[in-house]
């Protein structure tokens, strides 16, 4: 076993039959948030084309063992799942991005062509497959789609559900979708002991021109440098109408799981998340990726580019 794989292996917990190539692959990494993970689910059974997919959960080290009842309770809505478990990372700092990035790599080679990824504490709208698989099929050689607002620009919303802007530079985990050759040819390289053992020191290394914070070096900053030093020959794409929203991100809710039992927290948080007034509450800037987004979405049967207006330049 190499390295690389010492610290991205997965042990393998609960699988459905093999599933190689059949289907395209839903990662979800997921930890000690089984409430979120629970919501996540909830809006994710009722995705179009969600049975379509084959779900690969990639649960870190330490993981709440409710996970099990959780999937459990979606999975008939599921065409097939499995519950991956990672191998500890000696780095600890590093270990939600090995964890993360082996799940990509895993996810790589499973998948027929797509892989989509959706954190547990991530809420999507009924159409986000369908928006992926549209603006995939629209631009071919992206290096991604992400689902989420972007925060890294001043981007104006529209309730236009079927325009999409392409940009560099800002790239963002929340409901991110993949063609398996740019994890295969862009990502996997870099997936080494010498990342995990010091993301500062590799990305100073191999990324110096980036503008990507010396502190923002975990797996989405090491993604986004990747992808900068792609630039405008493997964009990203956005929607101008979001499909997902990150409600774990929220300052207040990043702070562990509330007590009470499982169902109980299930309720309070549901209480919490689709309320924008209470998520803008405990939003670390008005503009937070955690602000909740509309899940259902007006009819749309294509979607088209257009350019971002002027100013909407990414912050130095």
């Amino acid at each position: 076993m190499t390295a690389a794989r010492d610290v991205t292996a997965a042990r393998h917990v609960t699988a459905a039959r093999d599933v190689t190539g059949a289907r395209d692959v839903l990662l979800i990494p997921c930890w000690r948030r089984p409430e979120f993970l629970w919501h996540c689910l909830d809006n994710l059974s009722r995705a179009e084309r969600v049975g379509e997919l084959h779900l690969l959960f990639r649960a870190d080290t330490g993981y709440d063992r409710a996970l099990h009842s959780v999937v459990d309770e979606f999975s008939p809505h599921f065409a097939s799942h499995q519950i991956d478990e990672a191998v500890p990372c000696p780095y600890r700092r590093a270990r939600q991005s090995a964890n993360i990035l082996g799940g990509y790599l895993l996810a790589a080679s499973l998948t027929r062509r797509y892989v989509f990824m959706v954190e547990e504490d991530v809420i999507v709208a009924r159409d986000f497959l369908r928006w992926h698989y549209a603006v995939q099929a629209a631009e071919p050689r992206l290096f991604c789609s992400i689902g989420a607002r972007n925060t890294r620009r001043e981007v104006p919303e529209s309730a236009d559900p079927q325009i999409y802007y392409l940009t560099v530079g800002d790239y963002g985990s929340p409901g991110v979708c993949f063609e398996a050759s740019v994890i295969t040819r862009g990502l996997a390289p870099h997936v080494t002991r010498s990342y995990f053992a010091d993301p500062g020191a590799y990305c100073a290394e191999h990324f110096p021109a980036s503008r990507a914070g010396g502190a923002a070096v975990e797996q989405d900053g090491l993604i986004r440098r990747i992808q900068e030093s792609e630039g405008e020959a493997h964009c990203i794409a956005y929607p101008y109408r979001p499909r997902a929203y990150h409600a774990g991100c929220a300052g207040r809710l990043r702070r562990g799981s509330p007590g009470g039992t499982l169902p109980e927290r299930i309720r309070a948080l549901g209480d919490v998340i689709y309320d924008v007034d209470e998520m803008r509450a405990a939003a670390e800037r008005p503009t937070h990726d955690s602000i909740p987004v509309p899940l259902n979405t007006p009819p749309w049967d294509s979607v088209r580019h257009q350019a971002f207006p002027a100013g909407a330049e990414m912050p130095a």
